[in-house]
């Protein structure tokens, strides 16, 4: 039986005929051209003092629905990028998530930190698409690709400029990054299948990253509080992706700030 996963993903193959039939391959590439170059990514996530959030744009999900009223994007991006945040993702799956590219482009002018470009990643087409409209770096899901997808499409995007953020779930997921060679890995505590969290998720796949190298680390989903954080920063984790904590928080700019160890704004 198919889960919510494959779901997404056939209507987003579905959705890029159309898409590809409309905004042809060769108009990505002019637009790419006129792009300035991607920021640096890896030095955002894992240098300097302090702790590095990826926050992240997210009207709704298929497991909660909608996250926030009075949705701005361009608003939130602000507020992420004034108070800490190392990076901003963008969910552009626009049928369960409520994403756009649109909100990219736009974002991609008003803000000097990365972005990623987090959507459901198969084709080189969609790669391309991700640098035509201004990401910085851009989301594989392990789970739903085979070990030679990963690597042709973050050599695509290495060419390109950006980092493939590799996400992962279990322990086969990790040996398709490590087969990819990926210097960016993410650990997502989400069952992207049931939408169910566990931190022990993270907890269980850290031993066998640290085991391999030093890959620049992200985890993702399920981080509420600044405990957390630091227990993970402690254990060797160099970013957190976080969404919908600060998306349904009262105040995201003091829940930010809160996340990061800093004091509330006034």
């Amino acid at each position: 039986m198919a889960n919510i996963l494959d779901k997404i993903f056939a209507d987003k193959k579905e959705e890029l005929v159309g898409t590809q039939s409309s905004r042809p391959l060769s108009e990505l590439k002019t637009r790419i051209k006129s792009r300035h170059k991607p920021k640096p990514v890896i030095p955002a996530l894992r240098d300097g003092k302090g702790s590095r959030i990826i926050a992240e744009i997210k009207r709704r999900t298929p497991f909660k629905g909608e996250l926030v009223e009075n949705f701005d994007a361009e608003a939130i991006a602000r507020d992420y990028a004034d108070h800490g945040a190392a990076a901003i993702s963008i969910l552009t799956e626009s049928i369960h998530f409520g994403g756009d590219l649109d909100y990219l482009d736009r974002i991609s002018f008003e803000v000097s930190i990365p972005i990623i470009r987090k959507d459901f990643i198969f084709a080189e087409y969609q790669v391309y698409e991700a640098r035509a409209f201004g990401a910085d770096f851009f989301l594989l899901i392990a789970t739903s690709l085979d070990k030679n997808q990963l690597c042709d499409l973050k050599a695509l995007g290495a060419e390109l400029g950006m980092p493939a953020l590799i996400e992962t779930h279990d322990e086969a997921d990790l040996e398709k990054a490590f087969y990819a060679e990926s210097d960016l890995i993410g650990i997502n505590n989400r069952d992207l299948t049931s939408g169910k969290t566990d931190l022990n998720i993270t907890r269980r796949l850290l031993k066998m990253v640290k085991a391999t190298g030093d890959p620049t680390l992200v985890c993702e989903s399920g981080i509420k509080g600044r405990e957390e954080i630091e227990e993970f920063e402690r254990a060797g984790v160099h970013s957190f992706l976080i969404g919908e904590t600060l998306m349904r928080a009262e105040s995201i700019p003091d829940k930010l700030c809160e996340l990061l160890g800093h004091e509330k704004t006034a």
